[in-house]
């Protein structure tokens, strides 16, 4: 439970600090990790774009360092802002 509640405010910053990102999902491959359906509106140039993608990346490297165990939380799952 302690993970993901972890999980959810590294997300939920992650919302915070990049209000264009729309959603983004997490695959596997190969027993391997990957960001991947980034959705982004308005549409940024390449370079902001992978300034998100490179935050989405470090967001979920930290939360990985600090309990490896969350893998099995982030594998398949897809995460999308919370419209009020």
């Amino acid at each position: 439970m302690k993970i993901q509640c972890q999980l959810d405010q590294q997300v939920e910053s992650l919302f915070d600090r990049c209000p264009e990102l729309c959603g983004f999902s997490v695959r596997s491959e190969n027993d391997e990790l990957f960001v991947s359906d980034v959705g982004i509106a308005p549409r940024l140039s390449a370079q902001q774009y992978g300034e998100i993608y490179q935050d989405i990346a470090r967001t979920l490297a930290d939360v990985l360092e600090e309990d490896p165990a969350a893998e099995q939380l982030l594998r398949g799952r897809t995460f999308a802002r919370t419209l009020h």
